[in-house]
């Protein structure tokens, strides 16, 4: 996957977690929903950017 910065995604996959983890001590469900849906989203990206850079060599 062109034009997509791996350290990038790992903060960004971080920042997500992290909110995961805000939203968990504050009970706040629809923030953890919200943010454990863009988790999974970025974590399925993730192992599609390695899976490609696999495939190029």
């Amino acid at each position: 996957m062109n034009g997509i910065d791996r350290a990038e995604l790992d903060e960004t996959i971080a920042k997500a977690f992290k909110e995961v983890r805000t939203a968990i001590d504050t009970h706040s469900e629809k923030s953890l929903q919200m943010y454990s849906n863009a988790l999974s989203a970025l974590v399925e990206l993730r192992q599609q950017v390695v899976s490609g850079e696999r495939a190029a060599g």
